[in-house]
């Protein structure tokens, strides 16, 4: 199935696709060369006993898992603020806030300034279940976040490629009764399966070219396939963005924020609170190791299968 792809330019076209489809992807948009700053910045400190990250898909505080194929198994949860390897973070944050990227936010927001709510990386493709990013975070009012998907590769099909459902981001969406924390998130998988079944919504595949970038609504229904092939990986950034005038949803207080590259973008969290989740990264993850912790929930496609 061929994916539409549009110029940077094509500013009217890209904002109709993106309010029809609940998606929009943006051919060539991020600069090569910051991509191959980040790949050669991540290559020196993914084999480093010292390296710590927040995993993504498991929710706790982790060192490198690497395949045979030299792949990281799990995501990283805001790699853009892992201070303490500043070459590493500094390399995530040119990317995402790569000007012809913020431009497309203002294509698409009518905002010129936004504020980054959170970042990923991922090495090898975790097989993400179907979701909507509404429940875990959003603007306030809702529905104005962006959502960005960064192909650093060619992604091949069979490397775990992520996934849209066009179109239903004009459906129902699942809120979260809970707003402390995520207790009924067994209840909103279930809930997010039984709207696609009444629906029959398609499921659209991107096997992105190195460069391009996805971008999608908030209400849209979206994941990633398990990898079918360990030869591949899958490198990608994703990030979440708001217009700066708005709010954060589920905050209960004004966040602070931190400057970028970009004048344009702030990322939520200030330097100093930055430095010392860094820090409390190795002190859970010591701890967890110790008392063998296990995740609260996570996100994989495995840990749902039937």
């Amino acid at each position: 199935m061929s994916i539409k792809k549009f110029s940077i330019n094509e500013k009217q076209a890209i904002k109709e696709y993106y309010e029809t489809y609940g998606y929009v992807v943006i051919e060539n948009l991020l600069d090569k060369g910051k991509i191959q700053k980040f790949i050669d910045s991540y290559e020196k400190i993914k084999h480093s006993k010292y390296f710590v990250f927040f995993s993504q898909d498991t929710h706790l505080p982790i060192q490198p898992k690497l395949t045979p194929e030299g792949f990281i198994e799990n995501s990283m949860l805001n790699p853009a603020s892992l201070k303490l390897w500043r070459n590493f973070s500094r390399s995530v944050e040119e990317c995402l806030v790569d000007k012809s990227v913020t431009d497309t936010l203002t294509t698409l927001s009518g905002r010129t300034s936004h504020v980054m709510m959170q970042n990923m990386f991922f090495d090898k493709s975790t097989g993400t279940i179907e979701h909507q990013d509404h429940y875990y975070l959003d603007s306030d009012p809702s529905g104005n976040m962006l959502a960005t998907w960064y192909a650093l590769e060619d992604i091949h099909e069979d490397a775990g490629c992520f996934f849209v459902l066009p179109g239903s981001h004009k459906g129902k969406v699942i809120e979260r009764n809970n707003v402390e924390n995520f207790s009924e998130h067994d209840s909103f998988v279930k809930q997010i399966k039984t709207l696609i079944d009444e629906n029959q919504y398609e499921y659209k595949s991107f096997p992105l070219k190195k460069g391009d970038v996805l971008f999608w609504h908030p209400y849209t229904i979206h994941g990633a396939y398990n990898n079918a092939d360990p030869r591949y990986s899958r490198k990608s950034l994703t990030a979440h963005y708001y217009p700066s005038d708005m709010k954060a949803m589920y905050a209960k207080k004004e966040p602070k924020v931190r400057t970028t590259v970009n004048p344009n973008v702030v990322i939520l969290g200030s330097e100093l609170d930055t430095y010392q989740s860094n820090f409390m990264y190795y002190v859970k993850a010591i701890v967890n190791y110790v008392k063998n912790r296990k995740p609260d929930y996570d996100m994989r496609r495995d840990s749902y299968a039937q």
